[in-house]
């Protein structure tokens, strides 16, 4: 191999010669650089000058009509003027329309440089509107992240999104999400209504499934059955024509959990089936959670317990191991509703606590009043009437603050009993008519015949003899209107015990018998055992 200095032969005065040569190039080339940059600032210098007395020049125009319309233009006006056209200057000096358009200023023709800047202030705004829907969008994600945890705080980043991006659907749904969380169902209405007519604007099919589930969602709270089944079709058709089978899952199991609601159990059962094969087939393990907690409650509407506690325990038990709150509260609660059927109220309470911690924990107001008002029933019938009282008055404040009549008026009704069961005759007695006012609104005639058979009976055991046989007469009435024959056997019951009270044992009898008769056609065996128990108390066997 040949040495470097046999394939170089340099000495040490040619490497002098040559670094001298590169010092002389780098010293010209700075030279030549700072030359240039003074050009550039004269240049700079030169378009600021200019600026600055076409500015001067249209201040000076504008404050001359200023005078003659008796207007009075400010300083900080003419400052402005002066700041955008050297703005136009120093932006497109550099160009041969920015040089037009500044001397086509210096004699008070502005076209060109106005067309200049409209093109800068489309472009700005192009960007503008791209850079907002950017942060929308990343507000709206950080949100989502944050709620699980923190409703309040997700919230804010929702509603920042929203400010930014009011026409995306997706911002109008991630905000109706955390309100319908915090439990603000009038908002939620309106947010859905808004998002409804984006949606149409934008064609985007995927969020009007959303849409028409979360429709879905608020129709069931208000007890609007056929037009929640409504909706969760569209949104089961939506989601299957796109192929997303976790929401079409979602959705199937929301139309199952409908038709149930409606008593409508084969046409459930068939599509809680369609539900499990998709979520088998899938590996959609808390599509199933959410699938044998309603499959639990069907079961359990179907008298099977055994299997009933086995679906509900299996749905508790995938959703713990995921750390899925929301459906772990659901299995609780609907497994605290099995227990206490059974009769099982030591593990009643037990799950029917963790629900309420795990509603809590959520921030679900809904939840923690409808877990409040479980609670409360199950202390009652454990006959701790005090602890029940609590928990009555918190379902009841809940559901005030939720707006939702039809669920305060239970609330307010088991209040009542617990004060009776108290002998606070006057808390039972104002509890027992807010609850008939309540039932009336909602059109619930079985509330009101139980509202205002108990109440009579308060009135009867005061010895108010009078009112209560007139509320006897509206429970009777509503019983009959909503053709509950438990009901209307038991208010023929009520007012046989009073006319004997009253000493008129034959009609009370009478009155015994029609309601012993009904029970027995019903077959509804513990009221007629308990009527002839009173028959014979009476005398009337």
């Amino acid at each position: 191999m040949e040495s470097f200095s046999r394939v170089f032969p340099l000495d040490w005065t040619t490497l002098q010669n040559i670094s001298a040569v590169a010092a002389f190039l780098a010293v010209l080339l700075g030279l030549l650089a700072f030359i240039l940059r003074r050009a550039v600032r004269r240049d700079q210098r030169q378009s600021r000058m200019v600026a600055e007395q076409v500015a001067v020049l249209i201040a000076g125009q504008m404050m001359a009509r200023s005078q003659r319309d008796g207007d009075r233009f400010s300083l900080k006006e003419s400052n402005s003027i002066k700041t955008l056209i050297a703005v136009l200057a120093l932006d497109a000096g550099d160009t041969r329309a920015g040089r037009r358009a500044i001397k086509q200023l210096k004699s008070e023709n502005s076209t060109l440089a106005t067309a200049i800047f409209a093109a800068i202030a489309r472009t700005k705004r192009e960007e503008a509107e791209r850079a907002a829907r950017q942060a929308a969008s990343a507000l709206r994600h950080q949100g989502a992240l944050t709620l699980p945890r923190d409703a309040h705080g997700a919230l804010s980043l929702f509603q920042q999104a929203f400010a930014l991006d009011p026409a995306d659907a997706e911002n109008l749904l991630a905000l109706a999400v955390v309100q319908f969380r915090l439990g603000d169902i009038p908002s939620v209405e309106a947010l859905m209504e808004q998002a409804r007519g984006g949606v149409a604007q934008e064609g985007r099919e995927d969020i009007a499934g959303l849409v028409d589930m979360f429709a879905g969602v608020l129709h069931l709270r208000r007890g609007r059955l056929p037009q929640a089944i409504e909706k969760f079709e569209a949104a089961t058709r939506t989601f299957e024509a796109h192929g997303d089978t976790k929401a079409l899952v979602d959705a199937l199991m929301a139309l199952a959990s409908t038709h149930m609601k409606a008593g409508e159990l084969d046409a459930a059962l068939a599509i809680y089936n369609k539900a499990a094969a998709l979520c088998t087939k899938n590996n959609y393990e808390l599509g199933l959670a959410q699938l044998y907690a309603d499959l639990g409650l069907l079961l359990q509407g179907l008298g099977q317990l055994a299997e009933a506690e086995q679906m509900l325990l299996k749905s508790f038990t995938i959703a713990d191991r995921h750390g899925e709150i929301a459906i772990a509260s659901v299995a609780a609660g609907n497994l605290a509703l099995l227990y206490r059927e059974t009769q099982d109220l030591d593990r009643a309470e037990e799950m029917v606590r963790q629900a309420l911690q795990l509603e809590g924990a959520l921030k679900h107001k809904d939840g923690v009043a409808r877990a409040n008002l479980n609670l409360g029933t199950i202390l009652f019938e454990k006959a701790r009437f005090d602890e029940a009282v609590t928990h009555f008055k918190e379902s009841l404040r809940l559901y005030q603050e939720l707006d939702l009549p039809e669920h305060a008026s239970n609330a307010v009704y088991n209040l009542g009993n617990a004060h009776r069961a108290l002998k606070q005759a006057g808390e039972a007695e104002s509890c027992y008519r807010r609850a008939i006012d309540l039932f009336m609104s909602a059109n619930d005639a079985t509330g009101v015949a139980k509202a205002a058979g108990n109440l009579g009976a308060v009135f009867l055991d005061g010895g108010r003899l009078d009112d209560a046989e007139a509320e006897f007469n509206v429970a009777l009435d509503a019983a009959q209107e909503a053709g509950e024959g438990r009901g209307i056997a038991m208010q023929m019951r009520n007012l046989a015990v009073l006319a004997h009270m009253r000493g008129q044992t034959e009609e009370a009898c009478a009155r015994l018998r029609k309601s012993l008769a009904l029970c027995v056609e019903i077959d509804a065996h513990t009221e007629a055992l308990e009527l002839r128990v009173l028959m014979g108390q009476i005398g009337c066997l």
